[in-house]
């Protein structure tokens, strides 16, 4: 009967595992309150005089440490030595090879490997076809899928439709930014005449299925500038007479942190916004499916004041993005506070009930 691979498996028990075996490695003692020290993100020597039994994981970590030593032995006997201790026990390895299960890591990792890349294939229903071609191309991948398509065995899709224009621009600026590579192409406001645009990709996002670059350009506003993908008319070409210019570390994930969608407007900062969810469905439809990351619940769904209602609390910038999702849930969202947004739904409101001949 084969030798059980102790690294194969995936949660808590696997991390475990592979904690305790680097930790190992280091060929000191290693205790099993060092690793749950480690795994716990607290100081070494922690556990000394707090009892480890009542963190979480502390069960998987007792499975896990003696899968470890056992396999340690079993591929090199004598190798694990303890330090003789009946509390406070811990154990250090002294074998020759510095990764003596080196062959079953790497059979994992070959087995995750290939479970992306099915996952991929199985995946295709997600990402745009061009996007998987390119990547895919000319690849034993790329000819299982398109046959596994034709006979209708994909098990994965999205509700977005991925046949947007230009969506096979995603791979050419997707390389441009990892190559540090400046672009120009013409570029056509809506409603307006194209103009050209040299440009320094830095970051892609996907919003409500349509797809957006955003870097330096050579016209206001010059940083995180904002080309959706369909505006750009005709040929991407590169430029190789003008320095790259790359975004500061962390810069667009502090840009998009405090909104929804892509869009700043002029003038609009960082507000406390409160919501009322007008049903106990709607409550916790919106506390699985949050509005932003920023999102609290303050008040569960129930009576208060004589009226029902659940309310949240979100700390972002106002936008159209956000006022565009508040107004997908109809009259199951009301917005308390700030006055202006309120009011902007409000307005929002009122002319799509004289659209409709309502006073």
């Amino acid at each position: 009967m084969p030798t059980k691979n102790i690294f194969a498996g995936f949660g808590v028990r696997s991390e475990f595992v592979n904690l305790i075996y680097t930790e190992l490695m280091k060929r000191e003692y290693v205790s099993y309150a060092d690793i749950l020290a480690l795994y716990c993100g607290r100081p070494k020597g922690y556990y000394n005089k707090m009892a480890c039994n009542s963190e979480p994981g502390y069960g998987e970590l007792k499975k896990a440490f003696p899968e470890v030593l056992k396999a340690l032995e079993n591929s090199i006997p004598g190798c694990i030595e303890d330090n003789g201790l009946s509390k406070g026990k811990a154990y250090r390895y002294k074998g020759k090879s510095d990764d003596p299960l080196s062959e079953e890591r790497k059979a994992v990792v070959q087995k995750s490997v290939e479970d992306y890349v099915a996952f991929c294939k199985a995946s295709a229903g997600i990402l745009p076809a061009s996007w998987f071609s390119s990547f895919f191309e000319n690849t034993q991948i790329l000819l299982d899928t398109n046959r596994e398509s034709k006979d209708g065995d994909i098990r994965i899709c999205s509700s977005a439709e991925q046949n947007l224009t230009n969506i096979d621009l995603l791979p050419v600026f997707y390389r441009a930014i990892a190559n540090k590579q400046v672009l120009r192409f013409n570029y056509k406001r809506f409603g307006q005449e194209p103009f050209p645009l040299t440009f320094h990709p830095q970051f892609i996002k996907e919003y409500n299925g349509r797809w957006f670059v955003f870097g330096e350009a050579d016209r206001e506003p010059y940083q995180a500038y904002n080309a959706p993908l369909d505006r750009i008319i005709g040929k991407v070409n590169e430029v190789n007479d003008v320095e790259y210019i790359p975004a500061p570390k962390g810069f667009y994930q502090e840009f998009f942190k405090n909104m929804i969608g892509v869009t700043h407007e002029k003038g609009a900062k960082v507000e406390e916004v409160i919501v009322h969810t007008k049903t106990e469905y709607q409550h916790g439809l919106l506390l699985t499916k949050p509005l932003h990351h920023s999102q609290e619940e303050l008040l569960p769904f129930g009576e208060h004041a004589g009226q029902y209602y659940g309310e949240v609390r979100l700390t972002i910038e106002p936008n159209r993005e956000l006022r565009g999702r508040i107004l997908l849930y109809g009259e199951n969202l009301e917005v308390i506070s700030p006055l202006s947004l309120r009011e902007q739904i409000k307005e929002i409101l009122k002319k799509q009930m004289e659209q409709y001949g309502l006073d």
